[in-house]
């Protein structure tokens, strides 16, 4: 499993809109036809700050080309775009791809408990 994490800004006085918009849309097929899985998504905000982070199995590129063609994203995609301070082009392959290179946060660390069964 794979941890990710995107960020991007929107405009002010948009933020209960968009909260509105990422806590309703319709959520996507969790495997990929090859079977890589989205396993968890959780989005935050805060001042216009939105963080998604994803935890992931398989290949990243597969499981956002896979996203990408949920309909679900694509309208979400669509009306989020009025929100944004940076535009963005999600019509196409490059635009996502270009848009996931600049807003993919770098993974500094993971830290997990580990307990031990007790006799």
């Amino acid at each position: 499993m794979e941890r990710y994490a995107i960020s991007f800004h929107v405009k002010p006085g948009t933020e209960e809109v968009v909260r509105d918009l990422l806590a309703t849309y319709t959520p996507p097929e969790w495997v990929t036809p090859d079977g890589a899985r989205l396993l968890s998504t959780s989005i935050f905000m805060k001042d216009g700050l939105v963080v998604r982070f994803m935890e992931i199995d398989g290949a990243l590129p597969r499981v956002m080309a896979h996203l990408a063609r949920q309909p679900g994203i694509q309208e979400l995609e669509r009306k989020l775009n009025d929100y944004l301070v940076e535009p963005r082009d999600m019509t196409s392959p490059a635009g996502a791809r270009a848009f996931f290179q600049k807003a993919m946060m770098e993974h500094v660390t993971t830290r997990s408990a580990v307990f031990e069964e007790s006799a």
